[in-house]
C-alpha cells in the first residue's frame, strides 16, 4: 500500500512538471485517480472491521454454547440425586419397616 503522502508528493511534482497536456488524458485525471483509491481504502477498512467484529461474535456464541455443555456434562448432580444405596433401601427394606 503506498502512503498518502507519497502520492501527494507525486501528484504535486506531476501538476509542477512543464509538460504539454496530451489530449489522451482528460483534465483532474490524477485527482480522480486519488478519490478512486481513497474510497477503496475506505471500503477495505470497513470489510476488515465487519469481519473481524463477525468473527469474534461467532467466537462469544461459540464459547458460551460450548462453556454451557461443558457445565451440563461435568456436574456430579449429587444435589439432585439420591444416592445408589439410599435408592436400594427405599425400595427394598432390609429390617422390614
Amino acid at each position: 500500500m503506498i502512503p498518502e503522502g507519497n502520492l501527494e508528493k507525486l501528484f504535486a511534482s506531476a501538476r509542477a512538471a512543464r509538460f504539454p497536456a496530451t489530449p489522451d488524458m482528460p483534465s483532474g485525471f490524477a485527482e480522480n485517480i486519488l478519490r478512486r483509491y481513497r474510497i477503496r481504502v475506505q471500503e477495505n477498512k470497513a470489510f476488515v472491521r465487519t469481519s473481524v467484529l463477525s468473527v469474534a461474535t461467532a467466537l462469544v456464541i461459540l464459547g458460551t454454547v460450548l462453556g454451557l455443555n461443558w457445565e451440563m456434562t461435568n456436574s456430579s448432580g449429587l444435589d439432585d440425586q439420591e444416592s445408589a444405596v439410599e435408592v436400594a433401601y427405599s425400595v427394598w427394606d432390609p429390617v422390614g419397616n
